[in-house]
């Protein structure tokens, strides 16, 4: 548990909003606008190409492939990197098939046989359009063309992010769909909290009491099992073992915003705070670095009992996630 934080360090959010077009059983997006919750906004600053930084030390660089972040570095050390988008469906499609209004969709199969963070060619590999800068935020539009991997209709995307100067980094999504599709966007950001080539000393604390279990090739069966006595409980934080290997997706609790997770690394002291009103929470991790997701269940379209991963034409999806930086005294 934190009890303390040093003021004028790095106090920092990455907040993820994403708007999309429709499906499931959205958050209504506030009305006629999508500006930033704070007024902690300073664009009297001088403007960097590609990057967007506070003055307590958090840099964060861009790049138009994959509308990434390629990096987040506080005090000149890495601590997170290639934060590219992965879409239209990010995670695992059984067999890259779904249905949708009677109709089969093959998808690219690009994963011994499925369909994996949009296909070989999903938005991750894609050079986005920059449109604008500002000193506090940059936005990033792509066009997906109607049967792209396999996906029905035309999707225009916009992604903007706002970084204020307490840190908080807002990046939104909106996107217009004039075909009903299936849509599950994330961002999937490498993070060492400690900026070391190994994943150690890091702790974990993850409000899920549960966990969709997966068969072969890391396919969700459609059971969601209790985290009791597992290593996938993390409902006390404790540290995160890296010889414990995961590419899981865990059922957060409760509904709505509110913080799911935290990741302290303990030799910078830089602690991870992640809120997010998305139903699930993908956990991958190697030897060196560690990946949160927060999206909608593996294999969605294929699963009644998972929440609907399907947008319809010209409907409207709101979602938003915070990644809040924090350095401990």
């Amino acid at each position: 548990m934190i009890n303390k934080f040093k003021t004028g360090l790095l106090c920092s959010g990455l907040l993820f909003a994403l708007t999309a077009c429709g499906g499931g059983t959205p958050t209504p997006a506030p009305a006629g606008s999508s500006e930033p919750e704070s007024t902690d906004i300073d664009d009297s600053r001088e403007l960097i190409e590609d990057q967007l930084y506070t003055d307590s030390g958090l840099v964060v660089y861009f790049n138009a492939v994959g509308a990434k972040i390629k990096k987040i570095e506080y005090n000149t050390m890495v601590i997170a990197k290639d934060g590219d988008i992965k879409g239209r469906f990010a995670n695992r499609i059984a067999g890259g098939q779904f249905e949708l209004n009677g109709q089969t969709y093959q998808l690219d199969q690009n994963e011994n046989g499925n369909h994996l963070h949009g296909g070989s060619e999903g938005f991750g590999t894609k050079t986005w359009t920059k449109v604008n800068q500002t000193p506090s935020s940059i936005t990033y539009t792509y066009h997906s063309v109607d049967g792209e991997m396999g996906y029905p209709g035309n999707l225009d995307i916009t992604v903007k992010y706002t970084l204020k100067q307490n840190g908080e980094l807002m990046m939104e999504y909106s996107a217009t769909c004039d075909a009903d599709t299936i849509f599950n966007p994330t961002n999937h950001i490498w993070l060492n909290l400690n900026g070391t080539s190994a994943l150690t000393s890091h702790t974990l604390w993850l409000d899920a009491d549960s966990y969709t279990e997966t068969g072969a090739g890391l396919i969700p069966t459609g059971q969601i099992l209790p985290v009791e006595g597992t290593k996938y409980d993390f409902r006390e934080e404790k540290e995160f073992d890296r010889a414990n290997r995961y590419d899981d997706n865990f059922v957060l609790n409760g509904s709505g915003y509110r913080k799911v997770a935290r990741l302290t690394g303990e030799d910078l002291g830089v602690v991870l705070e992640i809120s997010t009103d998305r139903p699930g929470f993908q956990i991958y991790n190697d030897n060196s670095y560690i990946v949160m997701e927060t999206q909608n269940f593996p294999d969605a379209p294929n699963h009644d009992n998972f929440p609907s991963a399907i947008l319809r034409a010209n409907d409207q999806f709101y979602s938003k996630s915070a990644y809040h930086f924090i350095v401990e005294e």
